[in-house]
């Protein structure tokens, strides 16, 4: 099993006193972030890697549409935005863009700590949404062209990786089966949402039947609590 790693963010400012009192309430909580100075920068390491949140310091040039593209993007798009406005003015054009929270610049560390833990079930759903947690089972796939055993790499609330003795093609629609480690049978339907020349596909499960979410739901449960386990 991998423990999640810790939270990580994003900060669009030019500001050093922004950019001090983000990175302080940030490590306040225990995770780190990543500076951009531009919104060009912003999309580069957005477009990258997969972040937690994303604080935007709005007297950037372009910050509402950098908040606006992320809203329409893919991998970070359901992420938390901590926006950082000067005046309440700049409030409903802001929230309207897509930002989930708005800081009141000066920030400080305590504020910024705060906003965060405020967000922790906002943030904590996200991470669990996304985060693989590293499996070696099998599992039944059926797709048009047939049937075949697999085995499962890596499992999260919304998809899994696999690996095929046959090939599957990207965007293929495919029926799954597998059983987690107490015994509940998970079944649904989902889609190939990439593949590689490894042999190694990963499949977005978009219907579960039954009562195979709520077993799934248990079993992430169950996996982030070995994880925050100390080691012995």
């Amino acid at each position: 099993m991998t423990a999640p790693a810790e939270l990580e963010f994003v900060l669009l400012s030019n500001d050093y006193a922004t950019m001090n009192a983000v990175s302080s309430g940030v490590k306040k909580y225990g995770a780190k972030f990543n500076l951009v100075p531009t919104p060009k920068a912003a999309r580069d390491c957005l477009s990258r890697r997969k972040v937690d949140g994303v604080f935007v310091d709005m007297a950037v040039g372009g910050a509402l549409e950098l908040i606006e593209s992320i809203r329409s993007g893919t991998s970070n798009r359901k992420g938390v935005i901590f926006a950082c406005i000067l005046s309440t003015k700049e409030s409903t054009a802001t929230l309207n863009a897509g930002a989930n929270f708005l800081l009141r610049k000066p920030l400080s560390a305590e504020s910024v700590a705060m906003h965060l833990a405020i967000a922790k079930d906002l943030l904590v759903r996200e991470r669990r949404r996304y985060f693989r947690h590293t499996v070696n089972m099998p599992v039944a796939l059926k797709t048009a062209d047939g049937e075949q055993q697999a085995r499962m790499t890596n499992l999260s609330e919304e998809g899994m990786a696999v690996r095929t003795v046959k090939a599957l093609q990207h965007g293929a629609t495919i029926e799954f089966a597998f059983e987690l480690s107490f015994g509940a049978k998970v079944t649904g339907r989902g889609q190939v949402a990439w593949t590689n020349t490894e042999g190694v596909a990963g499949i977005l499960m978009q219907t579960i039947h039954s009562k195979g979410r709520e077993a799934l739901g248990s079993w992430l449960t169950s996996q982030e609590k070995l994880a925050e386990r100390p080691s012995a």
